[in-house]
């Protein structure tokens, strides 16, 4: 039994080639829209808890067309902070260890309190899946070992480049992160990306474990 298993399939990300993208619909012409982490490990998990056409009844043939978004729907989404959720999270699992990573795709200028808030929030979710875990299957002997805060953004210091030459000599190339304090939330880091183009940016599994912090 994996902690995986207690969350609607409808959320996973298709990992395909050992890759998976991480997609965000934008209409603005300078904002982050495509990542795509390559050379993923075995015993991955990706999913998205911020999809906005997941079916929020039981059973296939029976929820037929009946989709909607997938933020919770038993709390007030008028708050500033608590119906909020990241991209993507990922379940890393080694032995009885399991590694989090818990990423967010944003713009030129990204707001500190907002993707702070979606990366926490969707921490606190994880933990009440643990919470649920260890209380209905207390056989199962699993671990915490990692978490990881990512932001993956457009650098506002450099132009954003579309030339189609340009984005296949630059795809393999991955950006140089920084690691900094969140700033309300100062107990915990996270490992900023920047990038030059709205789409087809690459990141290497290595690179995003060697790079993140707790």
């Amino acid at each position: 039994m994996k902690l995986h298993n207690l969350i609607n399939p409808e959320f996973e990300l298709v990992v395909k080639n050992n890759a998976v993208k991480i997609e965000e619909e934008q209409t603005e012409t300078d904002t982050l829209k495509e990542v795509k982490i390559t050379q993923l490990p075995e015993n991955i998990f990706v999913f998205s808890i911020d999809k906005k056409n997941i079916r929020i009844c039981k059973g296939k043939e029976s929820c037929s067309g009946n989709k909607g978004k997938s933020h919770n729907h038993f709390l007030n989404d008028q708050n500033d902070r608590i119906n909020k959720v990241c991209d993507c999270i990922i379940f890393y699992y080694e032995k009885n260890y399991l590694d989090l990573f818990f990423c967010e795709l944003k713009s030129k200028k990204p707001k500190v309190f907002q993707y702070e808030t979606q990366l926490i929030n969707s921490k606190l979710f994880i933990d009440y899946l643990f919470i649920l875990f260890e209380q209905f299957y207390k056989n199962e002997n699993l671990q915490i070992r990692n978490v990881k805060y990512i932001l993956f953004h457009i650098d506002k210091k450099r132009p954003t480049q579309t030339n189609k030459a340009l984005r296949n000599k630059v795809k393999i190339e991955n950006p140089s992160p920084t690691i900094e304090k969140m700033q309300h939330y100062p107990e915990r880091q996270i490992v900023k990306y920047p990038f030059q183009k709205t789409m087809y940016n690459h990141v290497t599994w290595k690179d995003l474990v060697n790079n993140s912090s707790n």
